[in-house]
């Protein structure tokens, strides 16, 4: 996601171009996280940040730890253009934490030439025995848990009891020795792990199918009979910014109409921005997938969005045991 004319960004993405080109790009630096667990310590512990980057369950977490400060959303022109539901859910007492910009679905991909359809039905999948050693999750804590939790039938993922965690954790000690591997970068592991066959089974978010299918790979996006994660990422203004007013400036060269629909183009994601319609979307395997004509798709009956856990200590703990075992 890093803004087109850094040096840093080299996949295509035009998001960003509005910034540069006024205010150049010799002054912007990244850090990259790989989950969001490493993306709340590494705020908490590595900042200032001017911006960041993670996903709205965590957003309760930056807000009570003081690491972010609300937006004035009068400096985005582009703002009135965003959907109000993804609007509201970066909000923490009326105030703009957040800008929502990015969301989409969470399941298992899978290799359609090796797995059994009859065998990919729901989130047990990535438990069943006869695909050992070709199964791969996210190394994300809380993803995994809320992927037990449903396979456990516990509705209210995001806020287990202290028995159901211990269930959770039981249910993914039972899983590891099936995994190949609790995948870290997306586009360096596990789609080319999927493409490969190293792996016939992995977590992933929509675009896999969308990439995996470009590349002649056989594949499918598994809609769980328990339901798919969905998830919305955006960006949070840092406390400490010295930046206050060219943070802005770099938020709305990202939300603005043109931005938002090269993104969802570029990187298979929907886009905050209700403006960008379903027909400027190339790919309409993608529009049906997202449901871009929905503008409250992501909390729809059959799917899960993922939300803030008051149990995210007793979740990381029981992560830790899971990886140490």
């Amino acid at each position: 996601y890093e803004a087109a004319g850094t040096k840093a960004q080299t996949n295509g993405l035009e998001a960003g171009k509005d910034y540069t080109a006024r205010f150049g790009a010799s002054g912007i630096t990244y850090t990259y996280i790989t989950n969001d667990d490493q993306a709340l310590e590494k705020a908490t512990s590595a900042g200032p940040f001017d911006l960041m980057h993670p996903c709205h369950e965590n957003l309760p977490d930056y807000v009570s730890r003081g690491l972010v400060q609300p937006f004035d959303t009068s400096r985005l022109p582009s703002f009135k253009q965003l959907n109000p539901y993804l609007v509201k859910q970066g909000q923490v007492d009326g105030k703009q934490y957040m800008i929502p910009w990015d969301w989409g679905y969470g399941s298992l991909t899978y290799r359609t030439d090796h797995v059994a359809s009859s065998d990919a039905t729901g989130w047990e999948l990535a438990w069943n025995k006869k695909y050992s050693g070709k199964i791969s999750l996210w190394s994300g804590a809380s993803t995994n848990f809320e992927v037990a939790a449903l396979k456990l039938g516990f509705p209210k993922m995001d806020d287990l009891t202290t028995s159901q965690i211990a269930a959770a954790k039981a249910s993914l000690l039972q899983q590891k020795p099936l995994n190949k591997l609790y995948w870290e970068s997306e586009y360096s592991q596990m789609q080319p792990d999927i493409k490969s066959g190293t792996v016939w089974i992995a977590y992933s978010w929509q675009d896999t199918l969308v990439s995996m299918k470009a590349a002649g790979v056989p594949v499918a996006f598994m809609n769980p009979s328990q339901g798919r994660l969905s998830w919305l990422c955006g960006y949070m203004l840092g406390v400490d910014t010295k930046n206050y007013y060219h943070a802005h400036d770099y938020v709305e060269s990202f939300i603005n109409h043109n931005a938002c629909a090269q993104m969802t183009n570029l990187y298979y994601y929907g886009t905050s921005n209700a403006s960008v319609k379903p027909s400027e979307i190339k790919n309409q395997e993608l529009v049906t997938a997202l449901k871009l004509g929905d503008p409250s798709a992501i909390a729809a009956s059959d799917v899960h969005l993922q939300t803030w856990s008051p149990h995210r200590a007793a979740l990381e703990l029981a992560w830790q045991e899971v990886v140490a075992a």
